[in-house]
């Protein structure tokens, strides 16, 4: 809640992309399996398999794997269950961030972040793939939203392994506890916070907005 962040040390701010600006997330993970005909059970063992225990999303994150070589694992591990995708539906299995109809853009969160920086240092800290990178970024305005942009896929690290988040307070060029991070995802959160970070979790844009709009109208003019 807005009355647990201490305004008053906050000398940036740090936000997620997708789940944040972009709406999607692991809701969108969560479906997909039974969206195939794939009973809940199964895809929840895939999706560890894939995400979590096996790091293989963590390596195309990492650029150390291509979009295509994990489509290609995930094709199989839903075809053992009898459940045929094709390499598209594999390709984009979160959706297209590149479009509109994929991952709507969020308009009230980008205006908030722009006021925000018009009065601080801003950043965006986001876990994504180089196969993306050229789409996603033709739906923002980077320069007009933010002071870094530190994308996982580019810098061999993601979110929630403490290096990115030492790099992000090096591109800042502040100490943890002056940042505040927004992000959807707990894990990506507790990791800031072990940094000192103060946290606010994306759950809808109202409340997001609000805390947000708060901070900048409690701040003046960048110079």
């Amino acid at each position: 809640m807005s009355e647990q962040i201490k305004f008053h040390t906050v000398q940036a701010v740090v936000f997620d992309l997708g789940g944040v600006f972009l709406e999607g997330g692991p809701n969108l993970v969560k479906a997909f399996g039974p969206q195939h005909g794939l009973n809940q059970a199964a895809w929840d063992a895939i999706s560890h398999e894939l995400f979590i225990s096996g790091d293989l999303w963590g390596q195309v994150e990492r650029a150390e794997m291509s979009l295509d070589a994990f489509a290609k694992v995930l094709i199989a591990r839903m075809a053992a269950h009898g459940i045929r995708i094709s390499m598209d539906e594999a390709r984009y299995f979160m959706r297209d961030p590149s479009h509109e109809s994929g991952m709507p853009l969020r308009p009230e969160v980008v205006d908030v972040a722009a006021r925000l920086h018009r009065c601080m240092p801003t950043a965006l800290l986001t876990n994504n793939i180089a196969e993306w990178r050229e789409g996603w970024r033709a739906r923002l305005d980077l320069d007009d939203l933010f002071d870094v942009v530190i994308d996982s896929s580019e810098v061999g690290m993601r979110k929630p392994e403490p290096g990115i988040y030492a790099l992000t307070e090096e591109k800042l060029g502040l100490a943890g506890e002056q940042l505040l991070f927004v992000d959807d995802i707990g894990l990506n959160l507790k990791a800031g916070r072990a940094r000192g970070w103060q946290t606010l979790k994306f759950e809808d844009s109202g409340r997001v907005v609000d805390v947000l709009g708060q901070l900048a109208t409690s701040r003046p003019p960048r110079r």
